[in-house]
C-alpha cells in the first residue's frame, strides 16, 4: 500500500488498518434500508471511487457532495480525499438555486448527487461509489492541502464557505477520540446530517479514525432513534438539544437503553430542564460538547467526571487551549480552519482564534459559554445578553422554543421583543403570566417589553434558531 504516513492523511491510514485487521466487522449501517458496509467493502469501495475520480478530476479539485446520510456518504468523502480533492457536502435539501450560487463562488470540478441538476462540471455517475480497487492512487496529499469545506451555520449571519486542512481533520479525530474515549467496540447512532460539522465529525472522521461501526439516520426520525437505542447495542449518541427534548416527552419512566453509555449533545445550547426531563426518564446523564465549523469539537462535558456540571461545555480536548480575555472566548487548536474561502484577512491572533462567544470557567476550570457578543443588545446604555432572557423563559413550562431579539422603536430608543412556541398544544401561554415570570427573574431592564407567540421557529438542521431571518 501507499505509504500514507508521508502523504500526512492518517485517517486513510487508519481505514486501511481497520480493514486489514477486522475486514468483515461492520463499518456503516443504513438504518433505514439495512444496507451494510463492513470494513472491507468500505475501504476497498474509497479506492475504487478515488481512482474514478483521478481519472475525471486534478488533485485539489473540488468535488460537491450532495447525498443524504446512507451508505454512499462515506464512500464519497473518504474517496474524494484519498484522490486528493477537496470535499464539499452540501446539504441535500439545498435547492438547485442554492447550489448554484455555491458553484460560482467555489467553481467545483465534480459533483456526486442522487439528483439530476444542471451542472457546469463534472457529474460522477452514482455507479462510481460501487466501484473496487485494492489500493487508493497515489495521493499526493500536502498536509496544508484543503481536504474539506464546510458551510458555516449562517445563524448569526450570513454563511461563509470554511476551508480545512487534511492535517486539521487528522488532529480532530485525534482530539475527540481521545477526549471522549471513543474506539473499535463503539457503535455511533449519527442521525446529524453529514454535511454539517457536527454531524461529520461524530458520524464519520472521528468513528472511522477510531474504528467504530456508525448506524445512519436521516433527520429526527424518533421512532428509528428509539428502536435503534433499544436494539442495535448503540453506545454513543451525538445529537443535537431538539432531539432529546423530544426522546425525554416520548420515553416512560424507567425506560433503559441497554448498552449506552455516552450521550452528549451539540449545535445549540441545551436547556437544563432538558437534560433534567431525559435523566428523569431513562436515568442518562446529557454532556455537552462544544466547537464551530472553524475549529471543528474543542471541549467536552464528561458526565462521569467527578466535577461534572450540566451547565458547561466541559474542559478543552487534549491538544486543545482556550482563554478568556475579557469576557472573550479565544481557542487555538490543530484543528483550526486554514480560513475562509476568497477572504484574505488573517482570522487568528497569535494562533488564538476569537470564537465570538462570550463565556466564563467555573472553579473547576469547565467552560461556561455566557453568549455571544455580536448579540448583546444595548437597552438604554444597559447591555442584555439575549440568551440570558431566553434561558430563563425556558423554564417556564410552558414554553418550547424562545428567542429574544431588539427591536428598534427610534433612532436612538431599542426594546427587546420575546418570541416563544408552545410546548404542548394542550398548554397555552398567558403572555401576562410569562411576563410576571420574567419579572421575577430578571432585573427589570432585561424583561422584554412584547412577547410574541409563534407555531415554530426557523432553525438550522443542527437546531440553532435562525436569528438573522427571525428578525428581518
Amino acid at each position: 500500500m501507499n505509504d500514507l504516513r508521508t502523504a500526512q492523511m492518517q485517517l486513510l491510514d487508519r481505514l486501511h488498518h481497520r480493514a486489514t485487521q477486522s475486514p468483515q466487522a461492520i463499518a456503516y449501517v443504513d438504518a433505514g434500508t439495512t444496507e451494510k458496509l463492513t470494513w472491507a467493502q468500505l475501504f476497498h469501495r474509497t479506492a475504487g471511487f478515488a481512482i474514478v475520480l483521478r481519472s475525471k478530476l486534478s488533485a485539489g479539485a473540488v468535488v460537491l457532495i450532495r447525498l443524504p446520510n446512507c451508505c454512499d456518504f462515506p464512500v464519497a468523502f473518504l474517496g474524494t480525499l484519498a484522490a486528493g480533492c477537496t470535499a464539499f457536502p452540501i446539504s441535500i435539501e439545498a435547492p438547485d438555486a442554492e447550489v448554484h450560487e455555491l458553484g460560482t463562488q467555489v467553481h467545483p470540478a465534480g459533483i456526486i448527487s442522487f439528483r439530476a441538476e444542471s451542472f457546469d462540471g463534472c457529474i460522477i455517475p452514482q455507479d462510481a461509489l460501487r466501484s473496487e480497487a485494492m489500493d487508493f492512487p497515489d495521493p499526493q496529499i500536502a498536509p496544508d492541502g484543503i481536504g474539506l469545506m464546510l458551510l458555516s451555520s449562517g445563524s448569526t449571519g450570513k454563511p461563509k464557505i470554511v476551508c480545512r486542512s487534511f492535517a486539521s481533520l487528522d488532529a480532530a479525530c485525534d482530539q475527540m477520540c481521545r477526549s471522549i474515549g471513543i474506539g473499535p467496540e463503539d457503535r455511533v447512532l449519527a442521525t446529524v446530517p453529514l454535511c454539517h460539522s457536527y454531524g461529520i465529525e461524530h458520524g464519520l472522521l472521528a468513528p472511522v479514525w477510531a474504528g467504530a461501526a456508525v448506524h445512519l439516520g436521516r433527520g429526527m426520525d424518533l421512532q428509528l432513534i428509539q428502536r435503534e437505542l433499544l436494539q442495535s447495542r448503540i453506545t454513543l449518541l451525538p445529537a443535537v438539544p431538539s432531539v432529546y427534548e423530544m426522546l425525554a416527552n416520548l420515553l416512560t419512566h424507567g425506560e433503559h437503553f441497554p448498552s449506552l453509555r455516552a450521550a452528549y449533545s451539540a449545535g445549540a445550547p441545551l436547556p437544563t430542564s432538558v437534560a433534567d426531563r431525559f435523566f428523569d426518564r431513562c436515568g442518562i446523564k446529557i454532556g455537552q460538547l462544544f466547537g464551530a465549523t472553524e475549529i471543528g469539537s474543542v471541549t467536552y462535558s464528561d458526565p462521569t467526571h467527578s466535577h461534572f456540571n450540566l451547565a458547561s461545555v466541559g474542559q478543552p480536548m487534549p491538544g486543545v487551549e482556550i482563554k478568556i480575555v475579557d469576557e472573550h472566548l479565544w481557542i487555538s487548536a490543530s484543528s483550526m480552519f486554514s480560513g475562509y474561502l476568497h477572504e484574505d484577512i488573517p482570522q487568528t491572533v497569535d494562533g488564538f482564534y476569537p470564537t465570538g462567544d462570550l463565556a466564563r470557567l467555573d472553579d473547576h476550570g469547565n467552560l461556561i459559554i455566557t453568549g455571544r457578543a455580536k448579540l448583546l443588545i444595548d437597552v438604554g446604555g444597559l447591555k442584555v445578553n439575549p440568551l440570558e432572557v431566553e434561558q430563563v423563559l425556558m423554564q417556564h413550562p410552558a414554553v418550547g422554543d424562545c428567542i429574544v431579539i431588539p427591536v428598534r422603536q427610534s433612532e436612538t430608543v431599542v426594546r427587546l421583543k420575546a418570541i416563544v412556541t408552545q410546548r404542548s398544544a394542550d398548554q397555552p401561554i398567558s403572555i401576562e403570566l410569562l411576563r410576571q415570570f420574567a419579572r421575577d427573574r430578571l432585573a427589570s431592564y432585561k424583561v422584554p417589553r412584547s412577547f410574541e407567540v409563534r407555531a415554530n421557529l426557523p432553525r438550522t438542521q443542527t437546531g440553532k434558531i435562525l436569528r438573522q431571518q427571525v428578525q428581518a
